[in-house]
């Protein structure tokens, strides 16, 4: 009899510390990366030249699907998301656009819920031409994303604050 009660005390133990446990990681603050939806307009997108220039216009939609708010510092408005090729199956920067370097206050935010159009102007010059921004790819043809990295809540610069990553589907630029 004394050895089925422990028994039941012991089981009774242990689920209430199961069940403890589970409640501390469901009411801890989440640290999984927080994620956005950001999609461009088109799967295929044309790029022209221009002497020496390559330029073409790639659209895009942003919506905050977090919880909070999510900002990025700027200089007046929404710096625009950065473009990665596919290159040997890894990600690289295509080109780094030029942007003033200043700092305004807000910074640029988007509510939660909320949607964000842009058009991403694409300029970058063929390599050895001394003119910025430079293309960082050997070519324009092949597959590409957006990325877009913002912080959560409505101060970019704010100690702690996390960050949002949102990368596009993938696209394919054509040089036409």
């Amino acid at each position: 009899m004394i050895n089925r009660h422990r028994r039941s005390l012991t089981t009774l133990i242990a689920m209430g510390t199961l069940v403890y446990l589970v409640g501390c990681e469901m009411l801890a603050p989440s640290t999984r990366p927080l994620t956005a939806t950001l999609r461009t307009d088109s799967t295929e997108i044309g790029a022209h030249r221009s002497g020496f220039y390559y330029l073409a216009n790639i659209g895009f939609v942003y919506t905050n699907t977090t919880a909070k708010p999510v900002s990025m510092t700027g200089c007046g408005g929404p710096p625009f998301p950065q473009l990665e090729k596919n290159v040997g199956g890894k990600w690289v920067v295509a080109y780094y656009p030029v942007y003033l370097a200043c700092l305004t206050k807000p910074d640029f935010m988007i509510e939660s819920g909320a949607t964000f159009r842009g058009v991403l102007q694409f300029m970058a010059s063929e390599p050895g031409h001394n003119t910025a921004p430079e293309l960082n790819v050997d070519s324009i043809d092949g597959f590409y994303r957006l990325r877009w990295d913002f912080r959560e809540g409505t101060d970019a610069t704010a100690p702690g604050s996390r960050s949002v990553e949102s990368i596009s589907n993938e696209f394919q630029m054509v040089l036409k």
